[in-house]
C-alpha cells in the first residue's frame, strides 16, 4: 500500500518540530546558564585562589563583592590585591567591626596563609554573614600562581 504524500510530508514535519525543541532546549540552557562554565559560581566556604581569581575577575567593580584581606596593615601595604579592604585580624576590635559589615555583601577573605582567614570565616559567620568565602592558602598560594597583585617597590 503506498502511502499519499500528505501522510509523508506530516511525518517530516514531525520529525523537524522535534529536532527544533530540541536544539531550541539545549540553546536556552546554554543561554539562561550564563557564564557559569568559564566563571563558576562561588558555592563552597573553601575556594582555592584559581576560583577567586575568576571569581573577583567576573564581579570587577560589583560593589556588592568584597575582597577582604585580614593581615596586619604593614603586611597589606607591602603586597595587596587591587581593591582589597584591610582590616587586621589581630586587632582586638575586628569582630566589632565585621558586625558592623553589610550582611547583605558577598566576603572573600584572605590572609597570609589561609589559617587566619578561615578564623574570620567562622567569626563571621556566627555573625549571621550568609556569603562568606575564604582562600586557602592565602596571599602566598595567590603569589605562588602568579596571580596579579600591588607591591610596594
Amino acid at each position: 500500500m503506498k502511502k499519499s504524500p500528505v501522510h509523508s510530508m506530516h511525518f517530516t514535519y514531525l520529525k523537524i518540530k522535534k529536532h527544533f525543541t530540541f536544539n531550541l532546549f539545549i540553546i536556552s540552557i546554554l543561554l539562561f546558564s550564563g557564564c557559569d562554565y568559564l566563571f563558576p559560581p562561588l558555592r563552597l566556604d573553601k575556594i582555592t585562589v584559581e576560583e577567586a581569581s575568576n571569581f573577583l575577575n567576573k564581579h570587577k567593580g560589583d560593589t556588592k563583592v568584597v575582597l577582604l584581606d585580614i593581615r596586619s596593615k604593614a603586611e597589606y601595604d607591602s603586597i595587596n590585591i587591587e581593591n582589597s579592604v584591610n582590616i587586621d585580624f589581630t586587632k582586638p576590635d575586628f569582630p566589632d567591626i565585621t558586625e558592623k559589615l553589610d550582611k547583605d555583601k558577598r566576603y572573600i577573605i584572605i590572609d597570609d596563609n589561609g589559617i587566619k582567614a578561615a578564623m574570620a570565616f567562622e567569626l563571621m559567620k556566627e555573625q549571621r554573614f550568609s556569603k562568606v568565602h575564604y582562600i586557602l592558602g592565602g596571599i602566598n598560594e595567590w603569589v605562588k600562581n602568579n596571580l596579579p597583585v600591588l607591591q610596594k617597590k
